[in-house]
């Protein structure tokens, strides 16, 4: 990467509005110079709290950790992925290493969290390094971590999927890679985005082996918004009347239609009538300006993608990971890639349902604790030990 200044400067940070939205948040600070000097009047509950100035505690840039797993090595490099715009790949390997691996090419879940190892999903993604054998790659989006770019909260569909296929397409050359079999790993809507840049590049002469994705199916983008919403209405039993879901699901297709098919922005939806009004306020992860925190644009670009064609083109092993509690996505959206690929590809394709977890690989004991996400233990490393069993089998 471009190197960072070590200056100090310090100066006072001003909101013109409150911000109460996390990615909002980081992409104001991502603005300032690394060991930026700050002061900070900060809100809680409608209660100023008194002015912080930490300036004597700040790290300097070159002070970042990097990332630690025992008998890993990460290899940290970055690739330009349009003028001016450099992103940070992570290629992980068993330490002491002395060949080229064939790579594991991950896309990651829809939340602007980094890909380093230890942090968010670190520990799957940290079981797959250290387990399977094989090289991981990681790409830190625009934005995040230290790639450069705007916010990742800024980022939509279409750019997202270019980055992913230029920063993969550039680093399957690197020195610690054997790209003669090319592996894709999809997270969460990561699964979206995976069969769309592992047909890309096959169609560029990559031999793609395998496709492994969890936590999420081939069903429209559209459709998987509508269960989203329909799954909130559903759980909240204590605010929402079984009878009432019905006429309030027909509410959400109208909007959704608008929203996503006919690319509206929401706020233009809410006035047509009151009925998209309340639509409006309750659709579930959708603030003023995005929606699970990314923008509107990123979900409508989304809504125009065929995923079930990719995955009908692609030429390659599929592992398909259902969790039996998962909060968002439905069986059927899963089953839906095992069963096209194999009609086309015979025995090609694998579901795996596992009981007890929910969509991040938590445990619960039923749907409704696992929606209200309590008392849940991590347990990422059972869905990254199912991957990396059945990679092994893929290189034997």
């Amino acid at each position: 990467m471009v190197g960072i200044s070590n200056l100090t400067r310090r100066i006072t940070v001003s909101f013109d509005s409150k911000v109460r939205d996390m990615n909002r948040s980081k992409s104001l600070l991502r603005g300032l110079a690394a060991a930026t000097a700050m002061l900070l009047n900060l809100s809680t509950a409608g209660q100023a709290q008194s002015i912080l100035d930490r300036s004597d505690q700040l790290p300097r840039a070159n002070e970042r950790p990097l990332e630690s797993v025992d008998g890993v090595r990460t290899y940290y490099e970055s690739v330009e992925v349009e003028p001016g715009v450099r992103l940070r790949v992570l290629i992980s390997v068993p330490a002491g290493s002395d060949r080229a691996l064939h790579p594991i090419l991950f896309t990651q879940w829809v939340s602007c969290d980094t890909v380093e190892l230890g942090e968010g999903s670190g520990g799957s993604l940290g079981a797959v390094a250290k387990n399977s054998g094989l090289a991981l790659v990681r790409v830190e989006r625009s934005g995040t971590g230290d790639s450069q770019g705007s916010g990742c909260d800024n980022l939509d569909y279409d750019t997202e999927i270019q980055h992913y296929i230029s920063a993969f397409t550039q680093i399957l050359d690197h020195k610690a890679l054997d790209p003669s079999k090319v592996y894709v790993w999809g997270d969460s809507l990561g699964a979206t985005t995976a069969p769309l840049v592992a047909v890309a590049l096959q169609n560029a002469g990559r031999d793609i082996a395998a496709v492994a994705v969890q936590g999420g199916g081939a069903l429209t983008h559209f459709e998987r918004m509508l269960n989203f919403d329909r799954f909130y209405l559903e759980r909240r039993s204590q605010e929402v009347a079984a009878a009432s879901i019905h006429s309030e699901m027909l509410a959400r297709v109208r909007f959704h239609t608008e929203y996503l098919i006919n690319q509206r922005h929401p706020d233009n939806i809410s006035t047509d009538s009151p009925a998209m009004a309340a639509v409006r306020s309750d659709v579930r992860g959708m603030s003023s300006d995005n929606h699970y925190g990314r923008p509107f644009s990123w979900h409508q670009q989304a809504a125009q993608r065929n995923f079930l064609a990719a995955w009908a083109t692609l030429d390659a092993h599929v592992l398909v990971i259902f969790n039996e509690y998962d909060q968002f996505e439905t069986l059927h959206g899963h089953r839906l890639i095992v069963d096209t690929v194999n009609r086309l590809r015979p025995d090609t394709a694998n579901l795996v349902v596992q009981p007890g977890l929910g969509h991040s690989s938590w445990r619960f004991n039923s749907i409704e604790e696992a929606y209200r996400d309590e008392t849940g233990i991590p347990e990422t490393e059972t869905t990254a030990a199912r991957i990396v069993h059945w990679l092994r089998t893929l290189e034997k």
